[in-house]
């Protein structure tokens, strides 16, 4: 008993002393998209099935790369894109497979000063059914502990993530649900080892076309984090999200397009852990990215 109170008392005492530490887990207060993976469930302007439900399957493979910037108050991510993608038919006919990759570079401010470097990465695989006039995803994805978590520039985790989604363009009218789940695995900040808690991703939203290449809506976001175990007992809290999420798409020509995100944060609140914490005060993010394909 005395052995684990001494371990609660000194994750406290770290968490107090070196916020930095667990920038990580708070990079999620920050904004939903800070998570490679999350980003790529929650974040629909950017994701392949729109343009499928719009043209079809496409009948040779593609090949995209590109640039993104997510930002907030007190952090930065710069993100590379890129993804090949070809026409398959496992269920004769009508089908997608695409392969894709996310590397970051993060930049964070905190107490402590502030850090900059590589961020964990993310690779997965989306697979894409056309069936009447909607287009049906799975994906799976995979995060990668490249980032330096003493730094809080990454979990320290390998991190595993599936998503199943729903997606039509019909005319000036578009919808889209998708819900996912996050299965993360544990790290190793500053010596303390650390289970962190999975996570549930549920999305739906509506567009309009406003132009021929020109698309405009909103979705509505959930994020719900579970706590994270430390060794000896302790439950860091975790944290459900609400955003309201405003998107842009704007085909700039027939190889490229732009998009654009506002997450504006609706609630937050705290899933209880041991610590008690206070309820996190988020503030508004963006991301703007711009992709190529050859």
């Amino acid at each position: 008993m005395k052995n684990s109170t001494t371990a609660k008392m000194s994750v406290i005492i770290l968490m107090i002393s070196s916020p930095q530490a667990f920038a990580a887990v708070g990079l999620q207060v920050e904004s939903v998209a800070y998570d490679p993976i999350v980003r790529e469930q929650l974040l629909t302007s950017q994701r392949y099935d729109g343009e499928l439900s719009e043209y079809g399957i496409p009948t040779s493979s593609k090949r995209t790369i590109g640039f993104e910037i997510v930002s907030s108050d007190n952090a930065d991510a710069y993100v590379i894109p890129a993804s090949y993608g070809y026409p398959v038919s496992l269920l004769g006919g009508g089908e997608y497979l695409n392969l894709s990759a996310d590397l970051q570079y993060v930049n964070l401010e905190g107490p402590l000063g502030d850090k900059g470097g590589i961020g964990d990465s993310r690779i997965g695989a989306q697979y894409y059914l056309k069936h009447g006039t909607s287009i049906y995803s799975a994906t799976a994805d995979l995060k990668l502990p490249t980032g330096d978590e003493d730094d809080g520039l990454g979990s320290g985790s390998t991190d595993f993530g599936f998503s199943f989604g729903v997606r039509n363009r019909i005319d000036h009218l578009g919808y889209n649900a998708r819900a996912g789940y996050l299965i993360r695995g544990e790290g190793e900040p500053n010596g303390f080892d650390v289970d962190y808690g999975n996570v549930i991703t549920l999305v739906t939203g509506a567009e309009f076309r406003v132009r021929p290449d020109f698309w405009v809506g909103a979705d509505l976001a959930v994020a719900h984090t579970s706590t994270s175990e430390f060794t000896g007992g302790f439950e860091a809290d975790g944290l459900q999200t609400i955003d309201l999420i405003p998107h842009a798409f704007y085909r700039l020509c027939e190889d490229m397009d732009a998009t654009f995100n506002v997450m504006y944060p609706l609630s937050e609140s705290v899933v209880k852990g041991d610590a008690n914490g206070a309820k996190p005060d988020r503030e508004m993010s963006f991301s703007f990215g711009l992709n190529a394909r050859f």
